[in-house]
């Protein structure tokens, strides 16, 4: 991880409770640590009503273990009460689950900064990894957020393990003693909602068994 991170008034790490989420965690607590900013970072997790059961206690645990402190965010509407509202899935084309997780996380961060309000500049870290799709590879390590910037507030996007393969990932937590996601222990290679659509036959079996 390699960014200077003073300027920040908000260090926010975006946690599903995954192997990704755990390893941008272990980053960025390691280099706040060095940078003596530990005090700036928190985590966020958008509970959608769609995720694993055991997915927001997993991500309890490891803020606990990390010592950093967990925001939990609600959309406006749950997936499940969207999907039913709408009669249709989500696809890869109308990724409305997305929309609805990340909706709520943009507005936590409008409430703690206000654009009329003091300046503030935030940081918001993410795990997308480039292996994962030709998308995610498109997406830049670095860039401003241009929908939640605005007046006094800044926000950037970064992805710090964007080049990172799935070797390095299980190797980083496995040196961590931080236990990951039951669900890796059944088989999944992926963790998102329990029945996600981007999901494996694999990871839809474990998922519906939740």
């Amino acid at each position: 991880m390699d960014i200077d991170l003073s300027p920040y008034s908000l260090i926010l790490v975006n946690t599903s409770s995954g192997k990704d989420s755990l390893n941008i965690a272990l980053e960025t607590v390691a280099e706040a640590r060095r940078q003596r900013v530990l005090h700036r970072v928190m985590a966020v997790h958008s509970e959608t009503g769609a995720e694993w059961n055991c997915s927001l206690s997993v991500a309890q645990n490891h803020c606990r273990c990390l010592g950093i402190p967990l925001k939990v965010v609600y959309p406006r509407h749950s997936i499940p009460d969207y999907l039913e509202a709408r009669a249709r899935f989500p696809s890869m084309k109308c990724r409305y689950c997305t929309a609805l997780k990340t909706s709520a996380i943009d507005k936590f961060i409008r409430q703690l900064f206000p654009a009329r309000g003091n300046e503030a500049q935030v940081l918001s870290i993410t795990g997308e990894r480039a292996e994962e799709s030709d998308r995610r590879a498109k997406l830049p390590v670095f860039e401003p957020h241009k929908t939640l910037t605005a007046g006094n507030r800044q926000v950037f996007h970064y992805r710090p393990i964007h080049d990172w393969k799935v070797g390095k990932v299980w190797d980083r937590i496995r040196n961590s003693g931080i236990t990951p996601h039951p669900a890796y222990a059944l088989g999944n290679e992926r963790l998102s909602c329990a029945l996600c659509v981007f999901a494996c036959d694999q990871d839809l079996w474990n998922g519906a068994a939740n």
